[in-house]
């Protein structure tokens, strides 16, 4: 069961006239990061937000993005004026007019509106806990809803990804049963190319045998078809798996890449050669898939 590192996912909760409205989306990362974009009342939530996106997601780079939308009776802030820094303002700003101005002006309260820190700003205590509540709920939701989405297109990189394998298992068989077929005449065409050579040499010929055998067994390929078939049997076994599974893939896959140029480098079968260049453009296909799973 594979699940892709890319979906979007939405979610709300509400409670009474409070709504928490969150939208979640993925995509190809190696580890798994976080970018959350919260209200500031809700940014002591942050640490648990990771955490709760940590248990539906394990790969990945997460946008998750959360608004609030209240009602004209709920007040979020409360809201208050350092009384002393208002009076220190207004002394300098009347002493600034009287110095340029000859004709005393009242200070007008445009000005203040813009001295942020006159103001006190501090989350209402009767809604910041109802508020925390609403806000884990509506994320819940939008992670479930971002699952749903990735297993949905791990869905479809698991038929693409199953479909290659099968390639790749037939154009297996046929460079196995080329191999196995030219496994004979290689070692007397060896002997008759040898002895052309040599024709006008005394050499013994259980030596001659020995080099020859390993000068043969130089080119055989049946250990790394072997091998290829084992870790085609490791990826078809890990795409049913529950658990992520993509970088395992890059590590199998890697090793199939090196067992297949093996076999390529070995073999001077021009037939075998042609297959294994194909061998090789479905095992990419497989990888650029691999890429988006998690």
């Amino acid at each position: 069961m594979l699940y892709s590192m890319t979906g979007f996912g939405q979610g709300s909760a509400t409670d009474g006239e409070i709504t928490v409205l969150v939208e979640v989306k993925s995509i190809n990362s190696r580890f798994l990061e976080t970018q959350i974009r919260i209200p500031q009342i809700l940014s002591n939530a942050e640490f648990k937000l990771k955490k709760l996106i940590k248990k539906f997601i394990d790969r990945g780079k997460i946008y998750l993005n959360a608004q609030i939308i209240c009602g004209s009776n709920v007040s979020l802030w409360e809201i208050s004026i350092d009384d002393n820094l208002l009076d220190t303002y207004t002394t300098i700003i009347e002493q600034i007019e009287n110095r340029f101005v000859p004709e005393r002006t009242s200070v007008s309260l445009d000005r203040f509106l813009t001295m942020n820190e006159i103001f006190t700003k501090i989350p209402n205590p009767k809604y910041q806990e109802r508020i925390m509540s609403i806000a884990i709920s509506a994320v819940n939701d939008g992670l479930k809803s971002l699952r749903r989405s990735r297993r949905e297109e791990g869905k479809i990189l698991q038929i693409d990804i199953q479909k290659r394998i099968v390639n790749v298992k037939n154009l297996l068989r046929k460079i196995e049963k080329m191999h196995n077929n030219a496994t004979p005449s290689r070692f007397k065409n060896l002997r008759e190319q040898v002895m052309k050579l040599i024709s006008n040499v005394e050499i013994d010929p259980i030596r001659l045998a020995q080099e020859i055998a390993f000068i043969a067994a130089k080119s055989d390929c049946t250990e790394e078809i072997i091998r290829l078939e084992s870790h085609i049997s490791q990826i078809e076994k890990s795409i049913k798996n529950r658990k992520p599974v993509g970088s395992f893939l890059n590590f199998i896959l890697q090793e199939c890449h090196r067992e297949i140029n093996t076999i390529g480098s070995k073999t001077d079968i021009n037939e075998i050669s042609e297959l294994v260049i194909h061998l090789k453009e479905e095992f990419e296909r497989i990888r650029e898939q691999v890429q988006n799973i998690e």
